[in-house]
């Protein structure tokens, strides 16, 4: 195919003939009616007369050269004239409501889907495959429409072909952008001709000694390659048909960016490329195929070492045909490549496409489901005779699964459908999204549960002291869609809790060992002997409630005795005439009933005096209980000096007096003793209306005195609590 290309007349005032050229195209591509590119001219001429692109050309004359491209590619005129208005679109701002009175709703969208993906342009600062990949990705996600992105392959074809004398650093940058992007995406589609253009072009650019030196080994021109294509394919024709093989023959001249990329690929000088000029032979059956091989080497002598026989070997990919390089009678090398009809369908629209091969990696099924249904549209819109697409629905479901969101900076962000600015700046970095406060979309602030769309430029706005919120694990607030994110938030919050756990472990630890006069024990020695990586590890232990202090305090007091002498109670009249007899233990009285007095109810870690009742046994109290403290007399025989023996684990009751303010702490108080495995046997509560006092009685249950004493240290801290005792004391 040859383009006509710039087919422009101009005016004595070097404006083109716009009359002249719509004659020309009428004439040259037999069009009935042309009164859509007809409007399409005249808006362009009206809007953007004068302006031209960073390399020289204006944009009607960038305009009027895609429409002949599109028109070479069989397009309708709806997607000619998005083309001719789409480069003044760029330069120019006009209402929606004047480009749809003027031109109609159908090409105003086209131009409109076409100028989003401006979007894309400029940001391809890197060769990262990754990034690559996924622009390639964005490009086609950002469309609904295929004439949309082959208006994008014209645009980029005609700046290609006008940016020859540019600032070099600029042109090898468009010249790669056009390889790595706008070239394979030609080769996706199938458009073979902008395919071929695009990568010479460009590579000519990149590489100019190199296409220099392929060129000239070539020495002939295309076309008389294409010409001696055509007349292989007639000697072939012939002897199928005295062969009475049915075939479909076509063929091609090897571009000179392909020869490169051959022998680059499998380390050969270009002289030793044979299949620069390759014949594709299509056949009904693999008997077929052997036949017409058969057929090949009685013609052409063939080159053994070039011979590939990938249908009684397929390649890894599924790939299957035949490959055979063959010499003519004046010495010029060709490639023929021999297949089944099925064989060529796999390979075109399979896991082994022609495109795959060509980059050298598979695609996710989804993403090949995209190719093949654009690829099959392109044939729709190629045949006016179709009104309609079956493929409207398929094509929808298929692109609409992803979105592809851009930093400040360019780099591509792929996210599931429906992810919102949080779920980005989380997929950025996680601190970026503990911080996140806000967002702007393409310059405009939005809320954090805005849904992302493909080509947004999302900008994070943080605090530099900010922390996440709890609202955002909340599924109804919508704030997070992806599981990645959530997770992030969650082990913040975790890492929270731990730190406050090992605070408070910390704090109740020390607390308690200065209280036993344990002050010489190391952390790391505790940490150690209960089995805790590290101090840490022990303080969040203990704060968590994992780990007791009794256990501890237990453990270290049983061969780290105390210097200190033990405090004796404030009101003590015991202590004197009874000094604690470390023989006698509430386990050791033997032939005696012990019971444990109701009225102070002692628990470990309490000092104790018993009284011996009459056919009751002894009665233990705490020595500062109320009624031991009245009915004691020194001549009084029936008291006795008893202790706690060393096993003291057990079940103890406690009563507390509370006074408070308010009826919440009805609700605080069963939470808090919930929280630390604390059983509520009894609640008894009195308000007082006058003052809005709340008076508690109040029986629980533990099980050692260090669960009290921390269960009193935190309902302290309870906002409304004005005191917290136990009775008696």
């Amino acid at each position: 195919m040859v383009f006509i290309k710039k087919h422009f007349l101009y005016l004595p005032n070097g404006d083109i003939d716009i009359e002249s050229w719509l004659n020309t195209i009428r004439a040259h591509f037999d069009l009935e009616r042309i009164d859509r590119i007809q409007k399409a001219t005249d808006f362009a001429l009206h809007y953007s007369k004068g302006l031209t692109l960073f390399y020289g050309q204006t944009y009607v004359e960038q305009g009027l050269e895609m429409a002949e491209i599109l028109l070479e590619l069989k397009l309708d005129q709806d997607a000619v004239a998005a083309a001719i208005i789409s480069s003044t679109l760029q330069a120019t701002e006009v209402p929606h409501d004047t480009l749809t009175h003027q031109l109609g709703e159908s090409i105003t969208q086209l131009a409109l889907n076409a100028l989003q993906l401006n979007s894309l342009n400029h940001i391809h600062k890197t060769h990262n495959q990754t990034q690559i990949d996924r622009l390639r990705k964005t490009f086609l996600a950002m469309v609904s429409d295929i004439r949309v992105v082959i208006i994008k392959l014209a645009e980029r074809t005609c700046v290609i072909r006008g940016i020859k004398n540019i600032n070099l650093d600029e042109r090898n940058r468009i010249a790669q952008e056009t390889l790595d992007i706008f070239a394979p995406l030609a080769n996706r589609l199938g458009i073979w001709q902008l395919k071929w253009e695009l990568e010479d072009t460009a590579f000519r650019y990149t590489q100019p000694d190199t296409y220099k030196m392929i060129a000239s080994f070539l020495a002939e021109r295309r076309s008389d390659r294409e010409k001696r294509i055509h007349d292989v394919i007639t000697q072939l024709n012939q002897a199928f048909t005295q062969s009475h093989i049915q075939a479909t023959i076509y063929g091609r001249a090897k571009h000179i960016y392909s020869i490169y990329l051959k022998a680059k690929r499998k380390h050969l000088h270009y002289q030793a490329i044979f299949d620069y000029s390759a014949i594709r032979v299509l056949v009904p059956s693999i008997t077929d195929c052997y036949t017409v091989l058969s057929i090949v080497h009685s013609l052409f002598d063939h080159i053994p070492a070039e011979f590939d026989d990938y249908i009684s070997k397929p390649k890894a990919n599924g790939y299957r045909s035949i490959h055979t390089a063959v010499i003519n009678d004046r010495g010029q090398h060709f490639e023929i490549q021999i297949r089944t009809h099925d064989m060529h369908e796999k390979a075109e629209h399979g896991m082994a496409a022609h495109w795959i091969y060509k980059e050298k990696k598979l695609q996710p099924l989804d993403y090949e489901a995209k190719i093949t249904l654009l690829r099959q549209l392109l044939s729709w819109h190629k045949d006016p005779s179709l009104q309609e697409s079956p493929l409207d629905h398929s094509i929808e479901e298929v692109l609409k699964d992803r979105v592809y969101a851009f930093t400040p900076a360019g780099e591509i962000i792929d996210l599931p459908l429906g992810a919102t600015p949080l779920d980005f700046a989380y997929h950025v970095h996680t601190q970026l999204g503990h911080t996140c406060r806000g967002a702007k979309i393409n310059g405009n602030i939005v809320s954090l549960t805005y849904h992302l769309r493909t080509g947004d430029q999302v900008e994070i706005l943080s605090m530099q002291n900010g922390t996440p919120s709890r609202d955002w694990l909340d599924k109804t607030c919508r704030y997070l869609k992806t599981s990645r994110a959530r997770s992030k938030v969650l082990h913040w919050f975790k890492q929270q809790e731990i730190a406050q756990y090992i605070e408070s472990g910390k704090n109740q630890l020390e607390r308690e060992l200065a209280k036993c006069g344990l002050t010489h024990i190391s952390f790391e020695k505790i940490a150690a002997r209960f089995h805790c990586k590290n101090d840490e590890a022990l303080f969040a232990a203990i704060g968590h409630g994992n780990l007791r202090l009794g256990q501890i305090i237990h453990t270290f007091s049983s061969t780290h005795k105390s210097e200190t002498p033990a405090k004796t109670p404030a009101v003590n009249p015991l202590a004197k005439t009874y000094p604690v007899d470390q023989s006698i233990k509430i386990a050791g009285i033997h032939d005696l009933l012990t019971r444990i007095a109701k009225c102070c109810k002692p628990i470990p870690g309490d000092a104790l005096i018993g009284y011996i009742t009459q056919g009751r046994g002894v009665s233990i109290h705490r020595q500062d209980c109320s009624n031991i403290i009245n009915r004691y007399s020194s001549e009084d025989n029936r008291f006795v000096n008893v202790n706690w023996d060393g096993n003291q684990a057990g079940q103890y009751y406690v009563d507390l007096q509370i006074q408070g303010l308010g009826q919440a702490l009805l609700k605080d108080i069963p939470v808090l003793l919930t929280h630390l495995n604390i059983d509520l046997i009894r609640l008894n509560s009195t308000l007082n209306k006058n003052n809005h006092r709340l008076y508690i009685a109040l029986t629980i249950q533990i099980h050692e005195k260090d669960q009290l004493k921390l269960l009193l240290s935190e309902m302290n801290r309870l906002p409304d609590i004005i005191s917290v005792h136990r009775p008696n004391e």
